[in-house]
């Protein structure tokens, strides 16, 4: 019995031993967890051509489905990335679709850069250009006008225009005008009474449309009593016109052109011209067309605005000054002969020729503008006589009367004197070559003590009128800087009248 006891314990014991083992072999169990790494993608889109970046293109990455926008510089990125190959693709309006594809590394950041090109497949070309104005087969069209006309673009595109331009039967000299960034062409200087064709090609950089032909007629020329210059932009043009309450018309547009003087039978206008960078004599029509250089050799002196020319009584040859030489030359620009030498040390700045004395007056400087002198000369240029002398006086450049008895000229009665030639009161004076007496027609007739022109006013480039009843003028501020009005006025000074509000260097033709 006692033996049976035992061995029941001993395997009650076994069994304990076993369970507790049991139980401990449970709480000792290893579990295993998977360590997970990630890769980044980033990069920066730019234009193809020109480098910039590219914002707000949407960026799609495949097969994650993860969208985002780039940002001001061009840039995105996608962090977190599974290690897998991925497809970067790329959209923006008006740029064609682009496609990168790149592998996500554990614990790598991958960079990419695209570059996007203008799809032009998406644009839509500008509308056909529609004319505003001149109405088509305008037949009242003056020398200088605006065309205008108007265009849109689908896409709200920045819009350029050329324009082509070229007279009815000349298709060889086209003028184009390329570049433009409005819908209009200022155009001046046109020939009158001429059919002229034009049209207007739009481009929105991708795109061109071009526009219908049109056409306009400019109206004929009309005679005009005066020929002056007038400032333009910093330039002299030339301008004819009947006075102030009608329209003048610009006869040139090239260059700086001054000093018209009509020729004796009243179909063409002399002129002096920079355009060629040097100053010579040109000619041209009344119309201001068939402009034609005359001279080789360059006119000359002190300063240029300050200098003057002549026609021959028959109108065949213009005499001009040269420093110290006076030339003759044949207006097809032949024939240049020397018709007088200034004495030592002086410049010709100035002349006229009288076909009724057959003589030439000139005028002739010595070292600044302040220092002048007229002198009468013979023809034959073999006899000069000292008329006039006033070493410390600026006087405009002589012009004779009709019957060459006496010379109109202006000069300045002050005594001041700058480096620019500046005057503060120069007045109207008319010599008479037989007495030499010289008179003042810029005071009042009625009381000599009285100037009838306004204080702190220059009269100057008088000439006397085709009938000689009459003398044409300007009238300026002594400043320089103000305005000058053509006047004109009775040959004993009075009945003073403008006719134009704003021009220089008149002739009355």
């Amino acid at each position: 019995m006692n033996n049976s006891y035992y061995l029941v314990r001993r395997l009650v014991g076994w069994l304990n031993l076993l369970t507790i083992v049991s139980i401990i072999g449970s709480c000792t169990e290893t579990t295993f967890v998977d360590v997970q790494t990630f890769g980044s993608v980033r990069g920066q889109v730019l234009l193809s051509t020109t480098r910039e970046p590219v914002q707000k293109a949407l960026v799609r990455l495949s097969p994650s489905g993860q969208l985002m926008e780039t940002d001001t510089d061009g840039r995105f990125r996608f962090d977190s990335l599974p290690p897998t190959r991925y497809t970067v693709t790329v959209t923006k309006e008006k740029y064609a679709t682009e496609l990168a594809t790149v592998d996500a590394t554990v614990s790598y950041v991958s960079l990419l850069t695209i570059l996007m090109r203008d799809d032009k497949s998406q644009n839509k070309p500008p509308t056909a250009p529609t004319v505003v104005s001149p109405a088509p087969g305008s037949t009242t069209v003056t020398t200088a006008v605006t065309l205008k006309w108007a265009a849109t673009d689908p896409n709200r595109d920045t819009l350029t225009y050329q324009v082509m331009l070229y007279k009815a039967g000349d298709i060889t000299n086209v003028m184009s005008f390329t570049g433009l960034t409005v819908d209009s062409l200022a155009l001046s200087g046109l020939a009158y009474n001429t059919t002229y064709y034009w049209h207007v090609a739009v481009s929105d950089g991708i795109s061109t449309t071009n526009g219908p032909v049109w056409s306009f007629r400019t109206i004929p020329f009309s005679a005009y009593s005066y020929v002056f210059c007038r400032r333009v932009s910093g330039m002299y043009q030339l301008f004819s016109g009947n006075g102030n309450k009608l329209p003048v018309q610009q006869l040139t547009t090239e260059g700086s052109n001054w000093r018209p003087i009509v020729s004796p039978n009243r179909q063409q206008i002399a002129f002096i011209s920079n355009r060629n960078s040097e100053l010579h004599l040109y000619l041209m029509d009344q119309d201001g067309s068939h402009v034609r250089q005359v001279t080789d050799v360059p006119i000359g002196g002190i300063l240029g605005t300050d200098l003057s020319f002549c026609w021959s009584p028959d109108g065949t040859e213009l005499v001009y000054p040269a420093y110290e030489n006076l030339y003759a030359v044949r207006t097809d620009g032949t024939g240049l002969r020397t018709v007088a030498k200034a004495p030592t040390g002086r410049f010709f700045a100035g002349c006229d020729w009288s076909g009724q004395r057959n003589q030439l007056v000139a005028r002739t400087t010595g070292g600044n503008l302040y220092n002048n002198e007229l002198i009468l000369i013979s023809v034959s240029g073999n006899t000069q006589k000292l008329l006039l002398a006033r070493p410390t006086n600026r006087i405009g450049n002589p012009v004779f009367s009709l019957d060459g008895t006496q010379i109109l000229f202006a000069m300045d009665v002050s005594i001041f004197q700058n480096a620019k030639g500046r005057q503060l009161d120069s007045r109207i004076h008319k010599l008479d070559i037989a007495t030499g007496v010289v008179s003042n027609l810029s005071l009042d007739p009625g009381n000599l003590l009285t100037i009838s022109k306004p204080t702190g006013t220059n009269d100057l480039d008088p000439r006397f009128s085709p009938t000689g009843g009459k003398i044409i003028f300007i009238n300026s501020e002594n400043t320089d800087q103000g305005s000058s009005s053509i006047m004109t006025m009775a040959t004993d000074g009075t009945s003073r009248t403008v006719l134009f509000s704003l021009g220089e260097m008149p002739f009355w033709q």
